[in-house]
């Protein structure tokens, strides 16, 4: 009798579980979405993951956008301070805090920004570092996807390529095109 209760327990047992009672349990969904993000085999995909990463508001993708020996300069900031630019560290900050303040009111603003090549200044691209120099629109839009703001200049970036053929933006020029028209060094000094 005790060897039937016994057969009879295992086989409930087996026949209530759906799964391998011994199998290790799948891992949980990421909590924040990954983006999109383009292995940077070349200088030019670096730029596009820097749009993307600005549209997508992912942090994680524009870090990986940046050398750690990053730096950001700029041609003047009316009204602040007399420095001329910041590193890895304050760059990183900074585009956190914008992230995260668009992330907030993310069902009424975004950001976009458009890059168009310079004819006349065409890309340098050696061995392991790169120069590309971009003339840039950055848009903050409503919900409706009307422009509330906008910011433009000239963009220079020093590209260099690590030891495992991905290329990373170790310098950044931000330059403006007029007295009169805001640049994007404008919009991140507002989070510094």
């Amino acid at each position: 009798m005790k060897r039937v209760l016994f057969i009879i327990l295992i086989a409930l047992f087996v026949v209530s579980c759906a799964k391998n009672p011994f199998s290790t349990r799948d891992s949980e969904p990421p909590t924040a979405k990954a983006g999109t993000f383009i292995t940077p085999t070349a200088p030019q995909i670096v730029l596009e993951n820097l749009r993307l990463c600005y549209s997508e508001l992912v942090i994680g993708n524009f870090v990986q956008s940046l050398d750690s020996d990053f730096v950001f300069t700029y041609d003047f900031l009316p009204g602040a301070q007399p420095d001329s630019g910041w590193g890895f560290k304050q760059e990183l900050n900074l585009t956190e805090k914008m992230f995260n303040d668009f992330n907030a009111t993310k069902s009424e603003r975004a950001l976009r920004i458009v890059f168009v090549a310079q004819t006349q200044q065409p890309d340098i691209i050696l061995d392991s570092t790169a120069t590309l120099v971009r003339s840039y629109t950055v848009l903050v839009v409503d919900s409706l996807g009307l422009m509330s703001s906008s910011y433009k200049g000239v963009a220079r970036f020093e590209m260099i390529e690590s030891i495992s053929n991905f290329w990373a933006i170790r310098g950044w020029s931000d330059l403006h095109l007029n007295l009169d028209t805001p640049s994007w060094a404008e919009l991140k000094n507002a989070y510094r």
